[in-house]
């Protein structure tokens, strides 16, 4: 039996990406599936091997913050001068990840 992969859509909600060095920038988000999100940033990671992200999300007049600690899988700058960063989640809540379950299956 073929297990399909999870929805892996377009999104552009907005929101916090805190690093391990105490900065905070503000991120917006590309790409989102229930296992990884894609975001562009102002700077990259500076060395952080582990990031918090928080995004005000919204589906259908619901609101969110997803909150979710995150192992980032890639940091490139991209020609847009920012830095299009890739990462996986490492913590999310079972709340968070059926949200974004809601969101991806409306939007696939």
């Amino acid at each position: 039996m073929h297990k399909s992969q999870p929805s892996y859509v377009r999104c552009f909600w907005t929101g916090s990406m805190y690093l391990t060095n105490g900065m905070v920038m503000p991120i917006h988000c590309t790409h989102i599936s229930t296992q990884m999100i894609e975001v562009e940033a102002p700077a990259g990671l500076q060395g952080s091997k582990m990031v918090k992200i928080e995004l005000n999300a919204i589906h259908e007049g619901k609101t969110a913050t997803i909150k979710a600690l995150c192992d980032p899988i890639l940091d490139v700058f991209n020609e847009h001068n920012k830095h299009y960063i890739k990462l996986n989640y490492h913590t999310i809540s079972n709340k968070d990840v059926a949200f974004i379950d809601t969101f991806t299956k409306a939007h696939a």
